[in-house]
């Protein structure tokens, strides 16, 4: 039997994977904005979804104070991004 790993040695396995994968690190995925928050910080934290599926999104400061307009829930958009981890609650993310 294989020595167990921690959930942290596991998801930071998962996040070198997939964060190293080029297919995942210049994508644009089209989508229906949904649950959209602007935080105190300026991060913009929304999910993106059709009718098989949602992937969750942060937009960072410096990249929303650069937006025209502000997405709204039901929105139609196309994002551009990379697919990324977050290590804390073993999510992926665009």
């Amino acid at each position: 039997m294989l020595e167990p790993r921690s959930v942290g040695e596991i998801t930071a396995i998962i996040k070198a994977r997939l964060e190293s994968d080029s297919h995942l690190q210049d994508v644009w995925i089209t989508g229906e904005v949904s649950n959209f928050k602007q935080a105190a910080s300026g991060h913009l934290y929304f999910s993106l979804k059709d009718s098989g599926a949602q992937i969750n999104c942060v937009m960072w400061r410096s990249s929303a104070a650069r937006l025209t307009t502000m997405p709204r829930s039901g929105d139609a958009v196309t994002a551009h991004g990379y697919v990324g981890v977050y290590e804390q609650s073993g999510a992926y993310q665009l």
